[in-house]
């Protein structure tokens, strides 16, 4: 599996949308795609850039859970 494949892997299994962390990581929605499909290989800065912000997606999507489990919101079942 490549970086950018796992890449993929773990934004998927975290529900993060690509417009998203493409949008986080300055980096064009079409070049991502093509990243993840391995039509592209990711510049090391690239690859840097979106594993820092699907790390930070992450985080602030915990943090929102977290927070709404707190107050009583039923944060798994709103999409």
């Amino acid at each position: 599996m490549t970086d950018s494949q796992a890449l993929r892997s773990a934004r998927v299994a975290a529900e993060i949308p690509a417009t998203l962390l493409a949008a986080k990581a300055g980096v064009n929605r079409s070049r991502l795609s093509n990243l993840e499909r391995g039509y592209a290989q990711p510049t090391e800065e690239e690859l840097q850039r979106l594993t820092s912000a699907l790390e930070q997606l992450i985080d602030a999507k915990a943090a929102i859970q977290k927070t709404a489990a707190t107050v009583g919101w039923p944060f798994g079942e709103v999409r």
